[in-house]
């Protein structure tokens, strides 16, 4: 919780910034596409869920560490001509590497949290059409895939879940490095709460799990 108010302060501080630093100019005349591909780190909070009817992890309480993860993807941006909009479609796949303990005690010490996602976001951009352009962003994503491995030295547990949609929230900065390519870095936060994840491997479920990751990444634009 402490690294997301701190990032969040810091992408309000980029813009603030920015605010103070550029004045208002004219938007672009001209509509235009991007492709987008990025890579970034990501921070998810701890996990307090049960387990049911699972034949290898106890039933009751299930305590999930969550460490640090990546995050690869690719977007397609369309910017408006005469406006400070732009629409973004696109796919991300993320993981975060995980230990487990259940009820009775027992380790799970080899896992992970990963999902595999497609969403769709509204951006605000600031003086646009500046080098330098801070912007606020939301939108919806949704899991064609979140998956939960947790495995023992004796076992493997696997539970997973598609269709859910979730928000996100972003504030970014682009810089172009010409009138083509630029460079965009981004802060976002996503929310999926209440998921219930069933077993692929064998039986049983995984309840009460949030997904709720704080995103730092970095891309490259190309307009087109």
């Amino acid at each position: 919780m402490k690294i997301q108010k701190q990032l969040s302060s810091m992408a309000l501080s980029l813009i603030c910034t920015c605010a103070s630093t550029y004045g208002v100019n004219a938007w672009s005349n001209e509509n235009s596409w991007s492709v987008v591909p990025y890579v970034g780190v990501s921070s998810l909070g701890d996990q307090s869920a049960r387990v049911t009817g699972s034949a290898n992890i106890a039933d009751g309480d299930f305590s999930l560490d969550i460490g640090s993860g990546f995050t690869a993807g690719i977007s397609v941006r369309y910017e408006y001509s005469d406006t400070p909009w732009i629409s973004e479609f696109g796919w991300e796949y993320r993981s975060n590497d995980s230990t487990a303990t259940d009820s009775n005690g027992e380790l799970f010490n080899d896992g992970n949290y990963a999902s595999n996602t497609f969403y769709v976001n509204g951006r605000y951009a600031f003086f646009k059409p500046h080098r330098l352009t801070p912007w606020l962003g939301g939108g919806l994503n949704w899991v064609q895939e979140i998956d939960l491995d947790s495995n023992s030295n004796t076992s493997e547990n696997s539970f997973s879940d598609s269709g859910s949609i979730g928000v996100q929230l972003m504030a970014g900065l682009d810089f172009d490095l010409n009138d083509r390519i630029y460079l965009t870095s981004e802060i976002r936060y996503t929310a999926l709460t209440d998921l219930t994840l069933n077993g692929e491997v064998s039986t049983g479920q995984v309840s009460g799990l949030s997904y709720e990751p704080l995103t730092f990444g970095i891309g490259l634009g190309i307009r087109f």
